[in-house]
């Protein structure tokens, strides 16, 4: 029930993303693209574009990977899926790294992005390698740590409707947003992660 629960979460979430980011793909002058000088600039539009619409791929099919029902009976769709999501990731957490150094808000959102967009290819590229070698269990790890950096995108959103309901100054809450979102979703991914092995130990014990 409770991993149900969890997994209805989850495509709620990338529900909502998708539905928050197709203005991206009306206009040149969406939402964040509006503030920036930068967006005039073809090759800027296209890293973003293709920034976002890789992320909206990998937390769409990222829900079904948890699964385990479908993961033990379709194990070859399981595979197929987690390699749609990982290239997903690493060529969008690539195009957020260059995107990253145009962030408003100075040094702080600028190192905070380019932070985030270097764990996330890190953690989905460790995912890879641990499945390559047969390590289902840290195969697992790295791929809760890694979705946990790709919901974050729901997180940093969810906490930027503080200065759109509120009077609270929004530069300020964009900057922590840098930060916050991914520092937070990497604790719960991991305390997720823990959780489930131990559940899986007293259920096979």
């Amino acid at each position: 029930m409770k991993k149900n629960v969890f997994t209805t979460f989850l495509c709620i979430g990338a529900i909502s993303m998708i539905v928050m980011s197709t203005n991206y793909f009306q206009s040149n002058d969406a939402g964040i693209l509006e503030r920036k000088e930068i967006a005039d600039n073809l090759w800027y539009l296209f890293s973003f574009r293709i920034h976002i619409l890789l992320g909206l791929v990998s937390i769409s099919v990222g829900p079904i990977q948890f699964i385990k029902k479908l993961r033990n009976r379709y194990k070859h769709a399981h595979k197929v899926v987690g390699y749609v999501y990982s290239v997903s990731i690493l060529f969008s957490s690539l195009t957020g790294l260059i995107i990253a150094q145009f962030s408003m808000g100075g040094w702080i959102t600028a190192i905070g992005f380019s932070v985030l967009s270097m764990v996330w290819f890190f953690t989905t590229a460790m995912a890879i390698k641990t499945i390559r070698c047969g390590d289902v269990l840290n195969h697992k790890k790295w791929m809760f740590l890694s979705y946990g950096l790709t919901f974050a995108a729901i997180t940093q959103r969810t906490l930027l409707l503080i200065p759109l309901m509120t009077e609270v100054p929004f530069m300020p809450i964009y900057q922590l947003s840098s930060w916050l979102p991914w520092l937070l979703n990497l604790n719960i991914a991991y305390f997720l992660f823990k959780r489930s092995v131990r559940i899986t130990q007293v259920t096979n014990s």
